[in-house]
C-alpha cells in the first residue's frame, strides 16, 4: 500500500513538474513575443517622428498691393543647373521643378527646396521632403497648400518615372528650426513644408503616401 501510495505521489509529481516546465516554457516564448512586437513598435515610431533639423526659416513672403499669388512663375536655375526632379499638385494647378542638394539654388528663397535628409523616390521606403514658402510673391510657390484636403494627390516626376501619392495626414509643428516628420516609415512618402496662414509661429506639414508609379 505505501509502495503504492510512493508510486502515485511520485507521478503526480512528475507530472505537476511537466506542467510547470511547459508553464515556464510558454511564458518564456510569449513573453519573447511580446519583446518583439514591442520593439518593432518602438522602431516604427522612431521610423515615423524622425526629426529635421536646421529647416529653412519660413516667412510669408508678400508682395505689397499684390492680391493674388502668382502661381507658376519663371524657374530660377543657373545655366549650369537642371531640375532633377518635379512636383506636381493638381487640384490647385502647382507644378514646380526642384534641384539637387548640392545646388546653391537649392533653396526656398529661389525655388522649391529639397530638404537634407530626404531620400529619391527610387529607394524602398524613401521620403522626398520639399520644402517652399506662402504668400503672394514670386517664390511663394507652395502658397496654396493650405487649400489641400485628405486624399489628395500629389505627383513626383523623378527619372521619367511618375510616382503618385495620396495626402493622408496634415499637422502644425512649432517654427523653432526642426520639424517631426510623422509618417509609416514602412512605405514611400513624401513630405511638403510651409509656413502656416494666419499663424507666424507655426508651419504646416503634409504626409503623402505612395499609391502608384509608372513610366512616362
Amino acid at each position: 500500500m505505501q509502495e503504492r501510495l510512493a508510486k502515485n505521489t511520485k507521478i503526480t509529481l512528475s507530472i505537476l513538474f511537466c506542467f510547470i516546465g511547459l508553464i515556464l516554457v510558454f511564458f518564456t516564448y510569449f513573453d519573447t513575443i511580446k519583446r518583439e512586437v514591442f520593439n518593432r513598435k518602438n522602431i516604427e515610431l522612431l521610423e515615423q517622428q524622425i526629426i529635421l533639423n536646421d529647416v529653412p526659416d519660413f516667412i510669408e513672403v508678400s508682395q505689397p498691393g499684390v492680391e493674388n499669388p502668382i502661381p507658376n512663375p519663371d524657374p530660377v536655375v543657373s545655366s549650369e543647373d537642371t531640375y532633377i526632379g518635379y512636383l506636381e499638385v493638381p487640384v490647385i494647378n502647382l507644378k514646380r521643378g526642384f534641384l539637387s542638394l548640392e545646388s546653391k539654388y537649392n533653396s526656398i528663397n529661389y525655388n522649391v527646396q529639397l530638404i537634407k535628409g530626404s531620400t529619391m523616390p527610387n529607394v524602398e521606403n524613401s521620403n522626398l521632403i520639399l520644402a517652399a514658402h506662402r504668400g503672394n510673391s514670386s517664390i511663394s510657390y507652395f502658397h496654396n497648400l493650405y487649400k489641400l484636403e485628405l486624399g489628395n494627390e500629389a505627383i513626383i516626376h523623378y527619372n521619367n518615372i511618375k510616382y503618385t501619392y495620396k495626402l493622408v495626414n496634415i499637422y502644425l509643428e512649432d517654427k523653432d528650426g526642426t520639424v517631426a516628420i510623422k509618417r509609416n516609415g514602412h512605405v514611400k512618402g513624401l513630405t511638403l513644408i510651409t509656413c502656416t496662414k494666419e499663424d507666424s509661429t507655426k508651419q504646416s506639414v503634409y504626409i503623402f503616401e505612395l499609391v502608384s508609379e509608372e513610366g512616362e
